[in-house]
């Protein structure tokens, strides 16, 4: 090989090491670039590391923090198993444990609560319940178990120790439907509700609750709980109560009670008290002022106190000085004010009648006094001798406002109010009075004639 070609050979070699040299660099550098990425990745990791510690160790807190508050929540309920809780207890109790979300422990809160005397405490937990489901689309199967043991609570108590108001029974209907397997609770809260509204229909006011005292069976019990069920097997018998009771109440004849007290009359005239005999003696009057002495006043306590016997007669001083006077009333009389809420009763049931399409209404004006009506009126006996309105002649100013064949239940206008004439003669009185008034609009509420008969 000549000296040239050697030289050229080791140029070659020379490049060729050269270039080596570069690739080693290239890779040297890559390698430590590799080697930061990996660093870099490693102290990603040990922060990811460390933040998930920190959030397991902060989510063990809030854990240890949640069973905390449930533990006092049953301490709370546990102090008050004494005496008889409030609604309250049950509400706000409830409210916080489902602000816990813990499942287990709502439906464990509303066992305890069971055990706490009265109803109370359960109830407000219902509410708090139907407060929530009330938000949720699908209320969550812990509140579902929940309120199912709060309503069976509830519905299984005996009648004699635990009545039912019909507040109580009203939010029940609102929630039964929430419960697992609401059938079974759909039957007995019928149950309850209808011995309730027996025990007000014939006035048992010891088997009532203080606030049920007065109410009506049938606008303040049947007729929401009817509104408020889902169930239709129930409402439909809640329907049949309602209407049987409403065709009772407004078919009822009200008979003129006699006040009259002649043994208690015969004691005052035998004491000299000759205007309390009298007023004893009325088979009318249920309300006597006597305007006496301070020592006369004290003469009719005694009187009524020691020698008429306990409830006959109740007395009662109104005013001051010298306009003092004395008022008497009779115990077993009806009050003005028990009166109007009887015929307001009365009134409101005619007008459910009309809405449940058992009964009609027609509005009309009546034309002056001095114009014909034109109704061939009648008795129909079969209805309890309301006034029958048998025909309309061809040239009455009623024709076509009113069919025939109809029997009359109710009369309404300015000048009579609401009235149900018992009578021919009372119907016509009626018409009189609403023609002669500067109001001559009257309103009929009336029922096919054979709808009657059948």
């Amino acid at each position: 090989m000549s000296i040239e070609a050697a030289q050229n050979q080791l140029d070659g070699s020379a490049s060729e090491i050269t270039k080596k040299d570069r690739i080693i660099q290239d890779r040297t550098k890559e390698i430590a670039a590799l080697k930061a990425q990996l660093a870099t990745a490693e102290r990603s990791l040990t922060i990811a590391k460390n933040a998930k510690k920190r959030i397991q160790e902060k989510n063990a807190e809030a854990l240890e923090m949640v069973k905390s508050d449930s533990a006092l929540i049953f301490e709370k309920v546990s102090l008050k198993r004494a005496g008889e809780p409030y609604e309250s207890l049950g509400r706000d109790a409830m409210d916080d444990m489902i602000g816990l979300k813990n499942d287990a422990d709502i439906i464990k809160l509303a066992r305890e609560l069971t055990a706490t005397k009265g109803h109370n405490a359960v109830l407000g937990a219902i509410k708090s319940i139907k407060a929530e489901c009330d938000k949720q689309e699908t209320p969550s199967p812990a509140l579902t178990d929940a309120i199912t043991i709060l309503v069976q609570h509830v519905l299984a108590a005996k009648p004699s120790s635990n009545r039912l108001d019909i507040n109580t029974l009203l939010l029940l209907a609102s929630v039964v439907g929430l419960a697992t397997n609401p059938t079974q609770y759909y039957s007995e809260l019928a149950t309850a509700v209808n011995l309730v509204a027996a025990n007000l229909k014939e006035k048992k006011t010891s088997m009532l609750s203080w606030s049920d005292r007065g109410k009506d069976f049938i606008t303040d019990l049947l007729v929401p709980v009817h509104h408020a069920v889902e169930n239709e097997c129930t409402k439909e018998g809640l329907m049949r109560e309602i209407k049987a009771g409403l065709l009772e109440s407004v078919n009822e004849i009200e008979v003129a009670k006699d006040y009259a007290m002649p043994d208690e009359a015969e004691i005052a005239r035998k004491a000299g008290f000759s205007d309390v005999h009298k007023f004893l003696l009325s088979p009318t009057e249920t309300t006597l002022n006597l305007n006496l002495s301070k020592e006369g006043r004290k003469a009719v306590h005694r009187l009524i106190d020691y020698s008429l016997g306990y409830g006959k007669v109740s007395h009662s001083s109104v005013g001051s000085g010298r306009s003092r006077y004395l008022v008497l009333k009779k115990c077993d009389a009806e009050s003005p004010a028990d009166l109007k809420a009887k015929k307001e009763r009365k009134e409101k049931h005619t007008e459910l009648l009309v809405k449940f399409s058992m009964y009609q209404k027609y509005t009309l004006t009546l034309p002056p006094t001095g114009t014909k009506l034109g109704l061939i009126l009648t008795t129909n006996t079969a209805s309890g001798n309301m006034t029958e309105i048998k025909d309309v002649v061809a040239n009455s100013p009623l024709m076509n406002l009113i069919p025939k064949d109809i029997c009359i239940v109710s009369l309404k206008g300015d000048a009579i109010g609401f009235v149900q004439p018992r009578s021919m003669q009372d119907t016509i009185e009626s018409f009189t009075k609403v023609q002669t008034a500067a109001s001559k609009q009257i309103e009929f509420i009336v029922v096919p004639t054979d709808t009657i008969s059948a």
